[in-house]
Order: structure tokens, then C-alpha cells, then sequence
């Protein structure tokens, strides 16, 4: 009847009674708890905060599986921990299941001659006294127990140590639901990105089959502006493709690395444009700055426009020729520079023109992009500036 006894006596004790000196540490231990988020780490911060505030050889927490009732040994402390750790207690079983089924506090100081107890979990372990107290959910539900065991220098738990050890494990409870709800939600966002990763790969697939399909005609057709647009066509193809490729490959969720994507797009366009019997090169030159998926994309597309007029104007009548690409960040504003050594384009041409697809495209991604092309003939070969902001 001791439980009984022990367990009328705590409800006239609160916090108030206790010495300055426990109350200090109890705040100290909780603090501790309250800034663990992983729950390994969170139980076994518990385990050890439970040890030093209750003054004990060993403790431990056992998560209830609400399906069996079971209850689970999760990071003990103590002589034995290794021993009991993942062990389970069958439902209603010892200390722990008779806590459970009451929803109240369980105090002994001599518990192997207890009822209740269950000493089935260690065989080189003598449980001198113990003190196991509920832990309950904001939903009203019991979700584990919290046990310390054995404490030092022979001395013997009192009513006083109950309210002491319902404050601690109070804070390991909601520290215990906030951890699972983080893990919930890490779960979640885990599913949503492998799903996020299948649709980038589906896209992907898509578009690399008709690129592919492209890529076989265009040896076929001999009308050369028919094989000019398949060509610019393909381009464009592969400056989307691209980037589904790096968020499906890469793991890049939230931004892209701008220059390792445009160096892949320019070699891709450097391959698909170049004109065998002349030798012109693209120099990439680029800092390193993270934007997002859409703005890369955005920037591929204007990118691959302003190359394919360079590439289609800018070296008539040469045998070779280089394209120097620039890209770097300024004031908050990603820079990309884009100029060559050929004849420039034509005198009509104008940037934001619609009289092209390509200069279509060129001006409706600049208006999504929020940025700015400025485009001049030099003494030698062009220049367009592009500008636009980082974030946002």
C-alpha cells in the first residue's frame, strides 16, 4: 500500500516546498532539454538530467507503443544500461505498466518486495528503491514514463521528490512531442522531395527524348533554315533540360549554382551551334552565386537566345572567333557579360524587339526576371549586359 500512501501524500507538496538548491538545478536541466530538438540526443539528455536532479545510480524512459501497450527501454542510464536498452516490458507488466494504467506517480523504497514490480529486465541489477512518474501528452495521453532509480548514498525517495521529478518529466514530454513533430515534418518534406525529384527526372526524360529526336533529323535536313531552327530549337530544349537535371541529380531544392549551370549550357550549345569548318570558342569565366531554380532557367533561355544570334551573325565571313562569357555578382544583382570577337550583329538588330521568336522570348524572360539588357556594337564584335536581381 506504500504507492497508495506515497501517492495521497505528493498532491498536498508543490514546487514551493522544494529547497532553492533543487529548484536551481531542475530549471538548469530543463533548460538544457528545451534546446535539444533531435530525439536521440533529447532522451538521452533527459536520462542524464533525470540522474543528477533525482540524485540517482540509474534511470530510465520507456516509450509506450500504443498499438501492444508494450512499453520500449530507450537510452538508460546506470551499470546495466547496456544491457535493458530496446528492451520491452509486456503491457500492464512492473513499475512502469502499473504507472501506466493509473496515470499516476509510483514511489517505493523497498520494491522488489512491491506487487508490481518486474524484475525480468537485468540479472546483475538490485533495484533498491524507485520513483516512476507518467508522462502525458497535451492530448491527455499517456506516452511514457520516466524512472529513477536508486538513489545514492543509500538514502530513500520522499513525497517532497515527486513534484520535482512531474516538473522534469512535464519538460521531457513536450520536448519529446515537439522532437517527433519535427521528425514528422522532416518525414514529410522527405516524401515531398523524393516526389519533387521524380517529377524533375519525368520532365527531364520528356524533354531529352525530344531533343534526342531532334538531334537524329538534323543530319537529315538539308534546307539550311529548316536546320537553323531545329538547331535553335534543340538549344532551347537542352537549356531546360538542364536544370531538371541538376534538381533531380544534385538534390537542389531551393537554388541553383548559376555558373556551374551556365558553364554545362554553353558547352552543350558550344557543340550543337559550332560550325565545323570554323573554330569559335566560348570562354565562361563565373563567380559563384546561388539563385533560384526559375531565375537559373530564366537566364539559361536569355543566355542561349543572345548566343545563338552571336553565333548566327556575329561570324560571317570568319574562320574562328571567341565568345567571352562574364558572370558575377554586384550590389545585390547578378551581372552577365556577353561579348565577341567577330563582325557584331546586324544594324537593325534591337534588344526587346518582337520581330524574332528569339528576341520574343528574350524580352518576355527579362520581364519575368525583373532585369535589364543593354546591347552595343564595339570596334570589334558586340557586347549585351544583363542585369537583375538576386533574390527576390
Amino acid at each position: 500500500m506504500e504507492k497508495e500512501l506515497d501517492s495521497q501524500a505528493f498532491q498536498k507538496i508543490d514546487l514551493q516546498d522544494q529547497p532553492r538548491e533543487s529548484l536551481q538545478l531542475l530549471l538548469e536541466t530543463i533548460e538544457g532539454i528545451n534546446r535539444t530538438v533531435e530525439l536521440k540526443s533529447l532522451l538521452a539528455e533527459s536520462m542524464e538530467a533525470t540522474r543528477i536532479v533525482m540524485r540517482t545510480e540509474a534511470s530510465s524512459l520507456m516509450l509506450l507503443d500504443q498499438s501492444t501497450g508494450e512499453l520500449f527501454v530507450s537510452l538508460p542510464t546506470g551499470p546495466v544500461k547496456e544491457e535493458i536498452k530496446g528492451k520491452s516490458i509486456p503491457k500492464h507488466k512492473g513499475v512502469g505498466g502499473w504507472v501506466v494504467e493509473n496515470r499516476e506517480p509510483f514511489l517505493s523504497n523497498n520494491v522488489e518486495e512491491s506487487e508490481v514490480f518486474w524484475g525480468d529486465l537485468a540479472e546483475n541489477f538490485n533495484t533498491r528503491n524507485i520513483l516512476c512518474v507518467p508522462l502525458i501528452s497535451k492530448d491527455d495521453e499517456v506516452i511514457g514514463v520516466l524512472q529513477a532509480i536508486n538513489r545514492r548514498q543509500n538514502e530513500e525517495f520522499t513525497p517532497h521528490d515527486i513534484p520535482v521529478f512531474q516538473a522534469l518529466a512535464s519538460h521531457v514530454t513536450v520536448a519529446i512531442e515537439r522532437s517527433r513533430q519535427i521528425e514528422r515534418l522532416h518525414s514529410r518534406l522527405k516524401e515531398k522531395e523524393v516526389m519533387l525529384t521524380e517529377t524533375h527526372h519525368r520532365i527531364k526524360n520528356n524533354l531529352s527524348v525530344i531533343a534526342g529526336l531532334i538531334e537524329m533529323e538534323l543530319p537529315s535536313v538539308t534546307d539550311a533554315d529548316a536546320k537553323e531552327v531545329l538547331q535553335t530549337t534543340y538549344t532551347r530544349i537542352q537549356s531546360m533540360m538542364r536544370v531538371h537535371d541538376l534538381l533531380c541529380e544534385k538534390g537542389l531544392f531551393k537554388d541553383i549554382e548559376l555558373g556551374f549551370y551556365l558553364r554545362q549550357l554553353t558547352e552543350q550549345i558550344e557543340r550543337t551551334l559550332g560550325d565545323m569548318p570554323k573554330d569559335i570558342a566560348i570562354d565562361l569565366k563565373a563567380e559563384n552565386i546561388h539563385i533560384s531554380a526559375n531565375k537559373a532557367l530564366l537566364c539559361g533561355i536569355v543566355l542561349n537566345e543572345l548566343l545563338v544570334n552571336i553565333f548566327k551573325h556575329g561570324f560571317k565571313d570568319l574562320d574562328h572567333g571567341k565568345v567571352t562569357v562574364d558572370l558575377y555578382k554586384e550590389s545585390e544583382e547578378v551581372n552577365l557579360s556577353i561579348s565577341d570577337n567577330g563582325v557584331g550583329l546586324p544594324d537593325d538588330f534591337e534588344v526587346r524587339s518582337s520581330k524574332t521568336i528569339g528576341m520574343w522570348i528574350i524580352d518576355v524572360m527579362l520581364k519575368k526576371l525583373d532585369g535589364n539588357l543593354e546591347f552595343e556594337n564595339q570596334d570589334q564584335g558586340s557586347h549585351f549586359h544583363m542585369s537583375f536581381p538576386a533574390e527576390g
